[in-house]
């Protein structure tokens, strides 16, 4: 008895001591006004809900907010606003006028395009270019704006489905953008589970809403911390628990942007692993999807290369050495890969890579990127990149021979 009698005593004092500096430290972190990260909602919100302008959307993960508008200054500076219908661009009647020409254009948000001034974005001077090309003299041209911050192809097949077929439109494009189109249409390679992922089931390619049920703070799962999986409750009233959370976090964010930037790398590389092969296979079927149901409807089809930023560098040197250290035997494998999907599915692509490298290493000049930002040459399209891609696309579309 006398031995159990010195455990108790000695368990009581340790829990004694447990429980006092843990008062202390709640005590300590609150005298000395430090913070930490509460477990709902805001941390969760800015994970599936990328921008000030959007909002949960329970088929898409998330959407534009008709009517937002505001100052986006991460990235460029512009002053974003979004229409009635979640669009970012000026109002167009549903039922299209006589005599009109009616684009619209599914993307991420290269296609979007926060970072450049409405007028600057590739699909306003598309609207305003091409009607000066013979094939479309004297149509009226409307270019519709459907490109979500974010999105995938599986997110751009259901907007095609939910919002893009009530306007009718004669051309759908689909901007694809090498740096994670792929990985954002697989679940086993995507970090951020808050979104619709389309999965095989009986051989055929299915819709996956099961983030529907997810919990905001979950949508992650690089972003799950330990404290995560403790009662709400205990980590909203523990100023331990929140800085706790804080510090994990920042943590896992860093091993996040590596992890990212890996995956990205791997894009450039025939696949070797089942994830990735299937990743391709369910981009390859996404996109032959889209083209039927576009073909279905009457309408035209063409699939738009957007390339990563290192393939297009103005710098030769650069562009090597970005492809020698990362042990990538071709930098323009996805760009022929997608062509190829094209080919095999009877629908044109259009490969911006070789025009924006030329053009780039002619002028010297930076077609992504913002000097404000300090980030030249690489993230997304500055004003220059905008134009130019217009510029290809009206070459494109002014052609009498491809079948669009």
């Amino acid at each position: 008895m006398g031995q159990w009698k010195a455990w108790a005593v000695n368990l009581g004092l340790a829990l004694s001591s447990l429980v006092l500096g843990i008062a202390i430290g709640e005590i300590g972190l609150r005298l000395a006004k430090i913070e930490g990260l509460k477990k709902l909602p805001e941390p969760g919100h800015a994970v599936f809900s990328p921008s000030f302008f959007t909002q949960s959307d329970p088929d898409r993960g998330w959407s534009n907010r008709p009517g937002a508008k505001g100052w986006w200054q991460y990235e460029g500076e512009s002053y974003v606003e979004i229409n009635s219908d979640g669009l970012r661009d000026k109002d167009y009647a549903i039922a299209k006028p006589k005599n009109t020409f009616r684009i619209a254009v599914l993307g991420d948000s290269f296609t979007l395009a926060s970072q450049v001034p409405p007028n600057s974005n590739y699909t306003s001077v598309l609207e305003k270019t091409l009607g000066n090309c013979a094939k479309f003299k004297g149509k009226n041209i409307e270019v519709l704006n459907f490109g979500v911050d974010g999105y995938g192809t599986a997110q751009e097949l259901i907007t095609l489905r939910e919002k893009v077929e009530k306007y009718n439109p004669d051309l759908v494009i689909v901007a694809f953008f090498i740096g994670n189109d792929v990985i954002d249409n697989s679940r086993k390679l995507e970090d951020n589970y808050y979104r619709p992922f389309f999965v095989y089931k009986n051989g055929q390619l299915e819709p996956d809403f099961s983030f529907r049920n997810l919990p905001m703070g979950y949508s992650n799962r690089y972003l799950i911390t330990t404290v995560d999986h403790l009662p709400d409750w205990l980590v909203n009233h523990s100023r331990i628990l929140q800085v706790a959370k804080k510090a994990e976090l920042e943590y896992r964010k860093n091993n996040l942007v590596k992890h990212s930037n890996q995956l990205s790398v791997t894009t450039f590389r025939e696949p070797q692993d089942s994830d990735w092969k299937e990743a391709w296979q369910i981009t390859e079927d996404l996109l032959k999807l889209m083209a039927q149901e576009v073909k279905d409807k009457g309408a035209k089809f063409l699939l738009m290369v957007i390339a990563d930023p290192m393939q297009v560098h103005q710098d030769e040197a650069t562009r090597q050495f970005f492809k020698v250290s990362n042990k990538i035997d071709n930098l323009y494998y996805p760009n022929e890969r997608l062509k190829a999907i094209g080919k095999h599915n009877n629908f044109p692509v259009l490969d911006l890579a070789p025009d924006f490298q030329a053009y780039a290493k002619q002028n010297q000049v930076c077609l992504h990127g913002f000097e404000k930002n300090n980030t030249l040459c690489g993230g997304h399209w500055n004003s220059k990149g905008h134009h130019l891609a217009a510029e290809l696309i009206t070459n494109q579309l002014c052609k009498t021979d491809n079948g669009l």
